[in-house]
């Protein structure tokens, strides 16, 4: 009985590392080739795994690019819920939240997979690719009220319009560095705006 509950949980444990492989894998085959010429036997051959493996934890492309941009969403949010506790104020928070998904992103496969896949959505996979741009201009906008309400921010700030001038300055920071280096710059670009948004907020 030991010995079967040892073995399931052995296969248990080989079956999610499996999975993992699959997905950095995919993430690696996104980044690099667009999502209509990206091929099943690319995805296993860069993951290590077999066709077969891949077919068995998902079904069909379309399948596994969801599981991508799931994976990129649930790494993006894990650095603003990382910064509730570590922060003096809402500025300060967007402020770090600005450094650290600049960070992420110059260093995560699966999170610049799922950018690639984000640029050019497709009807095989979610419609929704574009949601998370306009979901991060609405956190801007609760952090700004809140810093207006903490004092790190100035009272007559327009809340939606720097809301989105940040969104915009953050990704058009992120398109150029995908551009120029494949994101390796994004950290230097970002850590360049953080003084413009200081100036533009701070009260």
């Amino acid at each position: 009985m030991v010995a079967e509950r040892k073995a399931a949980a052995l296969k248990q444990q080989r079956s999610v590392e499996t999975r993992d492989a699959l997905l950095v894998g995919a993430a690696r085959v996104f980044a690099r080739l667009p999502y209509a010429e990206a091929r099943h036997r690319d995805i296993a051959a860069e993951a290590g795994v077999s066709e077969g493996s891949l077919y068995f934890h998902f079904g069909t492309k379309a399948e596994i690019a969801n599981a991508v941009l799931a994976a990129e969403y649930e790494r993006m949010t894990a650095v603003l819920a990382g910064l509730e506790k570590d922060s003096d104020n809402a500025l300060d928070m967007i402020l770090k939240l600005m450094t650290g998904l600049g960070d992420l992103i110059s260093r995560d496969e699966i999170v610049q997979g799922g950018i690639r896949l984000s640029g050019q959505p497709s009807g095989d996979y979610l419609d929704n690719a574009r949601d998370p741009y306009f979901e991060w201009e609405h956190f801007g906008r609760i952090l700004i009220q809140q810093g207006i309400d903490d004092g790190s921010i100035r009272a007559d700030v327009d809340v939606a319009g720097s809301a989105e001038f940040i969104n915009a300055l953050f990704v058009g920071a992120q398109v150029l560095s995908g551009l120029e280096n494949a994101w390796a710059s994004l950290p230097r670009r970002i850590g360049a705006l953080i003084p413009l948004v200081v100036r533009a907020l701070s009260s």
